[in-house]
């Protein structure tokens, strides 16, 4: 049995996308388990920071989703990992503080918005990363993100898939909550989210590559850390 460390759980529409960090001997490593019929989950019932046990076998997914593994069993929980311990974990995964080593290749800006790599020439598709700065921002009543990197590199635009910060913003626009919820979002961003979050001891961010779609991979932030909490809901 293989144990692994669930540190990214993200929304890929109706589905989700997980990743977990497995000890190879002395090293820390991110690991993808996928079913045999799908990349994502429809059901996945556990949070970050669960240890599960599962079989994994080795399969050989298309660049540059080195981290692909079939999981050949369902999933056991053995036990839970606290947040601040979960990131300490992920300093020692892959981590990088520039734009060219998140992923070992060049990464292009698109004029649209966003950015985005070329499958052959990435070498992983997760990898964390120390922010500067953070900051998220409504685009649609979808959660966008613009940060800036150890090196001082920004990046723009970024889609947040992190299931837990989803779920929050959805809880934070729904109909029950009354009147300017879209406004009341929005201050709480620009206001109480650089407290709540940047100032977290164990601030983290990973970033993530999609599946080559059209001949290129998206970068996403794939998750932010501390997760948000539902009293905070209260706040605004």
């Amino acid at each position: 049995m293989n144990k692994l460390l669930i540190t990214e759980i993200t929304r890929m529409g109706p589905a989700f996308c997980v990743i977990g960090l497995q000890r190879e001997k002395d090293k820390i490593r991110s690991v993808r388990p996928v079913s045999a019929t799908a990349n994502s989950w429809l059901h996945f019932p556990y949070q970050r920071g669960d240890v599960l046990q599962c079989e994994l076998a080795p399969f050989s997914g298309a660049k540059p989703h080195i981290e692909d593994r079939v999981s050949t069993s369902g999933f056991e929980k053995e036990s839970t990992v606290p947040e601040p311990e979960v990131v300490s974990y992920l300093r020692k995964a892959e981590i990088a503080g520039s734009l060219p080593e998140l992923f070992g290749c060049p990464l292009h800006e698109n004029r649209g918005g966003g950015l985005f790599a070329k499958p052959p020439e990435a070498k992983r598709s997760v990898c964390g990363t120390v922010t500067q700065n953070l900051r998220l921002e409504l685009c649609a009543n979808e959660l966008r993100a613009t940060l800036a990197i150890s090196s001082g590199e920004v990046l723009r635009d970024l889609p947040v898939v992190d299931r837990d910060w989803r779920d929050f913003i959805d809880a934070a626009l729904a109909e029950g909550r009354g009147a300017n919820r879209v406004a009341r979002l929005e201050r709480f961003l620009s206001s109480q989210f650089h407290y709540k979050v940047l100032s977290c001891p164990h601030h983290f961010i990973r970033l993530g590559l999609t599946r080559p779609y059209h001949d290129l991979c998206w970068l996403m932030l794939d998750t932010l850390i501390p997760l948000p909490k539902q009293d905070w809901l209260e706040e605004f």
